[in-house]
């Protein structure tokens, strides 16, 4: 295909009709993407809808920051083009969101495939690697996470301009894309991406830079310095920083609070790791691989790819371009695994101990998304070298020895599967299996042979793959080859990817569960007076985003003082611990409004407390010996502040259950105060004798 307009519409559009289970809604995306970031967009939007703006969400386990949160993805572009749309169709639907994150995926292809054009590799090798990579188990893996999916989009598009970079005709046009860029990532709301991203773009620009290299890739540009490539690639990625540096400075301040990403704690920073048999698993067995830390193609992808590395180091491979890429992309794969394996890596710890930013984050197994990229070069190179060097007897003769060695790994390996791989026994088993899935299409046929043949469907792909790749010489005469590989390809991933995190259309709605439990401002108003509610789901509490003041934390994320406090008496159902006494329990339901109890406001002698029931013992004798009449207004609460009116003849302490974070201020008598804090993180006022005006107003500008 000659033209570059049809190639972008089939770039734009391939995702949407591969993900047609999804998008024409015959089912729903699950995991996070409902629960959590969908959450976000509609809490957001109902403000919008009314000509308001939240900063902070009161509804989530006593109160947590919402731009400062990057989850909710505030101050990204697209993002608001989102709300916009919404606004004219009068509504923001789950659908419209699905649309939305899917369309990471089109801005995604298109940036990857002019990347591979300037890497001078030929039209129609690029095209089928984008739509392959595209359909892959990573990016369809991290479509759950809306934020990923649409910080990774902008990958390729640096990738691109650093490319772009060699020439120096072309600086301006490099830097424009390199900003655009560098400004997308960093606002999409995917923390995780933005230093992997950084160790990516640092790798390619100084691959790209060696003398050798530079001279094969950019041999028909007008070459630019290597200073100049520097700047011209750094200048404009540091402005795009610049403007968000206060955001950040936020996103750090908050980070300070919350549960667990304050404790430098290395254990925290080995959870969710990658592990040699990941590796395994995304190339030959998908269900053996931690689903996040999969990035497998197809069997008649590894296949090829395997073939490609055979006929390099037998010498088949003369292009140095190629030569050099593939040393580039295996010392890159081992420096990946390093870190994306960190309890077995021979530098996790180093960098952990030397680089704060490691401190901060878990689940480095993510970082596997940066060989989809790579690995569409690679998919390139190996199709190409399909066409140049035809398969003759002895590589049959090798490919059949590996390829037997691999299904006899696949069916030792499926035993594994099935009891150490929770990930994909939970969203593509329990929940919605593709023989599910073709059953509710009424396709029962497909549905018994995908049932029955389950555990071995990947043995059987590798096999057919196989038989392909033997008769390739004689197919090529007959059909379009490439057309068969992307035909194999969709057939198994379809089966294997499509449905990932896949969940009845109204799964939720239909076990009673609302997941836009960050609730409009409306609702909000009037929940304030209303006891607090949690949500429990086929026997699983949800711990964020629950409705009105919920007193739960969010997980990892939540305001670090309260959760501790909530676990001194809850475990993670939600349940009060055995050992938690009567007289306890029902101090802890007056504090925190459980049952009949609806108090958010209290007043008291002191804030110098040990627990709970020692601060409720304070307020019951306040009551007694203190005459105080406290009022406020729920029609102009909004989350961001509260104006609280309280008569007393008593000096104390007024503490509204909301937990503080940097940014809130507190006003007594107009007057600006310090806030003191009730069990270092609830939102008190000290107030003297006589009427006062306290105004608790949340501006992190």
């Amino acid at each position: 295909m000659k033209n570059n307009t049809s190639i972008i519409l089939i770039l734009l559009v391939a995702p949407y009709l591969y993900l047609f289970p999804h998008t024409f809604q015959f089912i729903e995306m699950g995991n996070d993407f409902e629960l959590l970031y969908f959450s976000y967009k509609k809490y957001i939007f109902e403000f919008i809808k009314i000509g308001e703006l939240p900063l902070w969400s009161p509804s989530e386990g006593l109160g947590y920051t919402l731009i400062f949160n990057p989850f909710a993805q505030y101050f990204y572009p697209l993002s608001w083009i989102l709300y916009s749309l919404s606004l004219l169709i009068g509504d923001l639907s789950k659908h419209t969101y699905l649309l939305y994150t899917v369309f990471g995926l089109s801005i995604y292809n298109i940036g990857q495939y002019f990347w591979l054009r300037k890497l001078n590799i030929d039209k129609k090798y690029c095209l089928l690697a984008t739509i392959i990579t595209c359909f892959g188990l990573k990016l369809t893996e991290i479509l759950r996470f809306t934020n990923a999916t649409h910080a990774f989009a902008w990958f390729p598009w640096i990738l691109y301009s650093i490319t772009l970079s060699l020439d120096s005709s072309k600086t301006i046009k490099s830097s424009i894309i390199i900003f655009i860029s560098t400004l997308m990532i960093l606002t999409a709301g995917f923390p995780y991406y933005i230093l992997y991203g950084f160790i990516l773009f640092s790798f390619y620009f100084f691959f790209l830079n060696i003398p050798k290299v530079k001279n094969q890739i950019g041999h028909s540009l007008v070459n630019n310095s290597l200073s100049k490539s520097f700047f011209t690639c750094l200048l404009p990625a540091l402005l795009a920083f610049l403007i968000v540096l206060p955001w950040f400075l936020g996103i750090m301040d908050v980070m300070e609070i919350t549960r667990d990403r304050n404790l430098k704690d290395i254990n925290f920073s080995y959870l969710l790791g990658s592990s040699f048999i990941d590796q395994i698993g995304s190339w030959i067995l998908p269900p053996i691989s931690f689903a996040e830390s999969n990035y497998y193609f197809g069997a008649i992808i590894s296949m090829i790819i395997i073939y490609y590395f055979y006929s390099s180091f037998s010498g088949k491979i003369n292009n140095l371009t190629e030569k050099y890429f593939l040393i580039f992309f295996l010392v890159f794969f081992i420096f990946n695994f390093q870190i994306a394996a960190p309890k077995s890596s021979l530098i996790f710890d180093s960098l952990w101990s030397n680089f704060e930013i490691f401190q901060n984050f878990r689940a480095f197994c993510r970082m596997n998304i940066l060989l989809v990229p790579l690995m569409s070069v690679l998919i390139c190179y190996s199709i190409k070298n399909l066409d140049d060097n035809p398969v003759n007897k002895k590589d049959l003769l090798i490919a059949s020895l590996v390829c037997f060695i691999i299904i006899s790994l696949q069916f030792y390996f499926i035993e594994i599967s099935k009891s150490t791989t929770w990930y994909w026994k939970l969203y593509q088993g329990d929940r919605l299996d593709y023989a599910a899935f073709f059953a509710s299409l009424k396709l029962q046929l497909a549905s018994l042979i995908l049932k029955s043949y389950n555990n071995y469907i990947y043995s059987i792909f590798f096999l057919l793959s196989l038989l392909v790749f033997v008769l390739s010489n004689y197919i090529k005469k007959k059909v379009s080859f490439y057309l068969l590989i992307l035909t194999f390809v969709i057939g198994e991933l379809f089966i294997l990817a499509n449905l990932q995190w896949a969940i009845p259309k109204g799964y939720y709605d239909e076990n009673g569960y609302n997941a836009l439990n960050l609730e409009p401002l409306d609702n909000l108003r009037d929940s304030f007076s209303k006891r607090r509610v949690s949500t429990i789901v086929k026997g699983n509490t949800y711990f964020r985003n629950q409705k009105k003041f919920n007193v739960n934390y969010v997980d990892q994320l939540g305001i670090d003082t309260h959760s501790r406090l909530y676990d001194k008496y809850f475990n993670r159902s939600g349940e009060f611990k055995k050992e938690i006494d009567e007289e306890t329990r029902n101090y802890v339901k007056m504090f925190w409004s459980l049952d009949q109890y609806n108090e958010k406001i209290f007043f008291s002698n002191s804030l110098n407390h040990k627990d709970i029931n020692d601060f409720m013992k304070d307020v019951i004798e306040n009551k007694k010996t203190n005459k105080y009449i406290i009022k406020y207004d729920e029609k102009i609460y909004n989350g961001d502040q509260i104006l609280i009116e309280v008569n007393t003849e008593k000096d104390g302490y007024l503490t509204f259950l909301d937990n503080w974070s940097p940014g809130w201020e507190l006003y007594v008598n107009k007057e600006k105060k310090q806030i003191d804090k009730l069990f270092n993180t609830y939102k008190s006022a000290k107030v003297k004798a006589g009427n006062n005006i306290i105004l608790f107003k949340y501006a992190p500008w």
